[in-house]
């Protein structure tokens, strides 16, 4: 199984400002070879994730090359290093220290050397308090590595992009068969890219992604939600203990005046329920979503129906209260999506799929030269896409 990686210079940070460092890709090929017929599909990593992990790289991918007969990509895209870091501010200690009646200080933390070790010393603190669960006002912060913050979905879908024209670039693919599949925050990066290069992908995939920028990831100190929630067992107990956690990001939903304020304009760039923001083409999309998901199951209600005006769209929804979703495809088997492996998604999808995850056209975005452009209020987003496979974005003022 052949195995390549590139390596990418990022397209500037067109709202922040922020620098950038190299992307890293991973290609895996299929065992037999490219021939006239191989396509490309984008694995796209959600939270968690890394495109070089041991099941990516030596189980996922190389199972999609051969089955499908595709080269499969998988992008470190910027911010995917969520967790890399914990990080213990002054006002978390000020607020736990006040709230429960504790002593804690950084101290307490500086032998610390995994996630578990670091959340048990907090749980340890207030457990014997009959607490199993902190004040939303506890959050310790979590730091993206490589210095990067959480864009949330835009400059991933780009970075994606982007590695797209590289990979299209180098080798001589069937661009009829060109297919994107994520998780979660994953899939909703997926999405993002059929949204900015909807002429491109043939199939998308998505498990039970987002619909649209959630502020608590985003601007999680400004908002009393929770961003992320890590969860363990209590020892010698039953009980499991939860604390909310918040990302490090600069982005600010109160200083209208500052250069990180998240503004309309932004919600409107990352949404997927824009009606404005679509227009027909052959993408098929093949949507998987539960009650039970991270993401909301109202807005995907939302997103199929409006997606439905533009696309072909294939959704299985748990629990199904549509009398008509059942008679667009077989129903994929199982009643939650929350432990079903990816492979299996994979075999209920070339199953279902009848025309070899191809569309008729072998147009892309690239090669008819698309120039999008969003109109998102004070703000219009311009993607401009070209034969020799890059891409361009810009920002203009409405």
């Amino acid at each position: 199984m052949q195995a390549d990686k590139i390596t990418v210079i990022p397209h500037p940070d067109i709202e922040l400002g922020w620098e950038r460092t190299e992307i890293d890709a991973f290609l895996t090929l299929p065992e037999s070879g490219i021939n006239d017929d191989t396509g490309l599909i984008m694995v796209v990593d959600g939270f968690d994730g890394r495109a070089d992990s041991a099941y990516q790289r030596e189980e996922l991918r190389p199972y999609l090359a051969d089955k499908f007969n595709c080269i499969v990509v998988g992008v470190n895209y910027f911010g995917i290093f969520r967790k890399a870091l914990y990080q213990i501010k002054p006002e978390f200690l000020f607020n736990i220290n006040r709230i429960y009646g504790l002593e804690l200080s950084l101290e307490n933390f500086k032998n610390v050397q995994s996630e578990e070790g670091f959340y048990r010393i907090i749980a340890e603190s207030v457990i014997q308090r009959g607490i199993t669960s902190l004040d939303i006002r506890c959050q310790p912060t979590i730091k993206t590595g490589k210095d990067e913050y959480q864009s949330w979905g835009l400059l991933p879908a780009i970075d994606c992009l982007q590695v797209l024209g590289e990979v299209m670039k180098r080798y001589d693919l069937n661009q009829k068969r060109i297919m994107a599949y994520g998780n979660g925050y994953g899939a909703y990066i997926a999405l993002l890219m059929a949204k900015f290069a909807p002429h491109t992908f043939s199939v998308i995939v998505d498990r039970e992604a987002y619909s649209r920028a959630e502020l608590k990831h985003i601007a999680c100190g400004e908002v009393m939600e929770a961003d992320y929630i890590y969860a363990f067992n209590i020892k010698f107990s039953d009980l499991k203990f939860t604390i909310a956690s918040g990302s490090n990001n600069p982005w600010t939903i109160e200083d209208e005046l500052s250069p990180y304020y998240f503004s309309d304009s932004h919600r409107r760039s990352r949404s997927l329920l824009e009606e404005k923001h679509r227009m027909e083409s052959e993408t098929r999309y093949y949507i998987l979503h539960s009650a039970e998901a991270l993401a909301s199951l109202d807005d995907k209600d939302k997103c199929v129906s409006l997606l439905k005006n533009y696309n072909k769209v294939f959704y299985n929804r748990i629990p199904e209260i549509y009398a008509d979703t059942a008679e667009d495809f077989k129903r994929f088997p199982h009643e939650s999506l929350n432990k079903v492996p990816d492979k299996e998604i994979f075999e209920w999808l070339a199953e279902l799929d009848e025309n070899n995850l191809a569309k008729d056209s072998a147009a892309t975005d690239f090669t008819l030269n698309s120039k999008h452009i969003f109109d998102c209020g004070e703000k219009k987003y311009e993607f401009q896409l070209d034969d020799e496979y890059n891409i361009s974005v810009k920002i203009q003022e409405a």
